[in-house]
């Protein structure tokens, strides 16, 4: 059963010649939280041809498929992911014009050192967020009270197999939430209405953003677990319910901030899920209140 397995995959891989692969590809060097196992085989495309093609190919072959971009708020499997991974690394290029475009693999970092040479603001509450810009807007990532929502113009994406511009009020944006959360889109890139500025301005900006990020906790993380819900932020509950410091294994409740579950070293998923679990039901318990993961699981 498994050398059939092995030899659909390299079938697969045969299929998609050309386009790079890892196969196997393991979790723990890639992933922010350093934990998971394996998936069958991960493609990073050179350009949104070739992103296109992967997503028909997979689609009308019945291979199960997820997009990802820095997996910094991804959990992954253990064990065997049965599917493919498709990469968004190698979509990178940003342009100036009336808008600012960027494609989904450009990191927040690269899209502010741009814009501070060009002398764009508006996009600085980025600073320190460890996203790309497709991973962003699938998110609706923000801090300091400003979202991707507030930025973008419109998003550029795949939907069942035709390319769209979707405008900002069609891409169901709420609070960390967005519709290709639900309708199964591939955000390709993203149109950014930004101000001029001097790039010091810019500069400063980033600064104070990076600056207010500085204490939150260092270590392998997933960022945030849990959105805030109306009633209080997710971390002074998760501390209320006593929850801060509990450890499952390798990973624990950060003591710096509730909110972040750290994999202290060799944590695997399955105790990072429980451990979740747990925090969940205390707050529950606790409070009456139910947490609503801001981490993906894949």
């Amino acid at each position: 059963m498994g050398e059939k397995i092995l030899s659909d995959w390299r079938r697969i891989q045969e299929e998609c010649a050309g386009i790079a692969c890892e196969m196997p590809f393991s979790f723990p060097p890639r992933c922010s939280i350093g934990c998971g196992g394996i998936a069958r085989a991960a493609f990073f495309p050179a350009n949104i041809a070739e992103m296109l093609f992967l997503s028909e190919f997979f689609t009308r072959e019945g291979v199960k498929f997820a997009v990802l971009g820095n997996m910094t708020n991804v959990l992954p499997p253990d064990g065997v992911y049965e599917g493919a991974l498709i990469f968004t690394d190698r979509l990178k290029s940003i342009g100036f014009g009336r808008t600012v475009f960027a494609t989904a693999g450009v990191r927040a970092k690269a899209l502010l050192d741009a814009c501070e040479r060009e002398g764009r603001t508006g996009a600085e509450f980025l600073a320190g967020i460890p996203c790309s810009v497709g991973g962003a807007a699938f998110m609706n990532a923000g801090a300091g009270g400003r979202y991707f929502s507030d930025i973008a113009e419109s998003v550029l994406v795949c939907r069942s197999g035709r390319i769209r511009v979707l405008s900002r009020e069609e891409c169901g944006y709420g609070y960390k939430k967005s519709a290709f959360m639900e309708d199964g889109s591939i955000v390709l890139g993203t149109s950014f209405a930004l101000d001029r500025a001097d790039g010091k301005t810019v500069k400063k900006k980033r600064a104070e953003y990076l600056a207010a990020r500085a204490s939150l906790p260092k270590g392998r993380s997933m960022g945030c677990v849990f959105k805030n819900p109306p009633e209080a932020p997710a971390g002074k509950l998760i501390e209320g319910a006593g929850m801060k410091g509990l450890r499952l294994g390798g990973a624990v409740v950060s003591e710096k901030h509730a909110n972040f579950i750290l994999n202290t070293g060799g944590a695997t998923s399955s105790e990072i899920k429980a451990l979740i679990s747990v925090v969940k039901n205390a707050v529950f318990s606790q409070y009456g209140i139910a947490l609503e993961e801001e981490i993906r699981r894949l």
